[in-house]
């Protein structure tokens, strides 16, 4: 695939226990395109979980693979090669695809839709005019405050927000809008290959994803005081999560996502 600034490798399978086995985008042929990749995002510089944790060897093993067999590393390979039981396509493992480019985007998401999956991943560079043209209703808008998580709704973003380890499972933003903890993290029932709550093509309320990985909590304290605190609303919202059965399957949609027992979401 070609038209971006960075090379982007395919790997068909994952032992990511969270993600689930899906293909995955991992950007760079090097550690530092891959890092060029994230340049402005706040979280970069020992804040992000993904640059100080295991993700880096998994990088590094795909790339030396990638050169000795580039073939086995294009989306079309992936995608022919991935388990029967994918549902989506990680986008990404290291690496901000955001600033791709438009041909690369459409390539991403048709090729995903032609074999049934989704596209599930995040960009930091949300408030760059390029990244929103390429990216706006496909990738989700990865955002460091309750504040800055409206600014990307009233924007037109699917959105994801860093928090606190203790942030409450269900809380709004200042401007009201529902915010639910990743089912991952608050259940450990469902991956994200079951779940897909962030597929942004889809509306939904905003995803926090609780403080976790190497520095993590210096993510989550560098971005504690500029956010407005959470209102927390376990008591006036519906049960999710587990909570509750409901006669859905994963994959079940509405306008406001999964309907099933661990990701029916409260409505934004």
């Amino acid at each position: 695939m070609t038209g971006a600034p960075f090379a982007v490798l395919w790997a068909a399978r994952s032992r990511n226990r969270k993600t689930g086995d899906v293909p995955t985008a991992w950007i760079g042929a090097s550690m530092a395109e891959a890092r060029a990749s994230c340049e402005g995002c706040p979280l970069l510089g020992g804040k992000c979980y993904s640059w100080s944790g295991a993700t880096q060897l998994a990088a590094g093993s795909t790339r030396k693979s990638a050169e000795r067999h580039p073939e086995r590393y294009t989306m079309a390979a992936a995608l022919a090669q991935r388990v029967a039981s994918a549902r989506m396509v990680r986008v990404t493992g290291l690496g901000d695809i955001g600033r791709s480019g438009r041909a690369l985007a459409d390539a991403v998401v048709e090729q995903a839709a032609r074999v049934g999956l989704a596209v599930v991943g995040y960009t930091h560079h949300w408030r760059e005019a390029g990244v929103a043209e390429a990216w706006r209703g496909r990738l989700m808008a990865s955002t460091e405050t309750l504040a800055d998580a409206d600014r990307a709704a009233r924007e037109g973003w699917r959105v994801s927000v860093v928090v606190p380890a203790d942030h409450p499972r269900l809380s709004r933003t200042p401007e009201g809008r529902a915010v639910v903890v990743c089912p991952e993290q608050a259940t450990g029932k469902v991956t994200c290959n079951d779940c897909r709550l962030c597929d942004a093509s889809r509306s939904g309320p905003v995803i926090a994803f609780r403080e976790h990985g190497n520095g993590s909590a210096r993510a989550a304290r560098a971005v504690l005081g500029r956010s407005a605190p959470a209102t927390a609303v376990d008591n006036e919202l519906p049960p999710t999560f587990g909570e509750v059965s409901v006669a859905f399957e994963h994959g079940d949609y509405d306008e406001n996502g999964c309907r099933c027992e661990y990701c029916t979401p409260v409505a934004p």
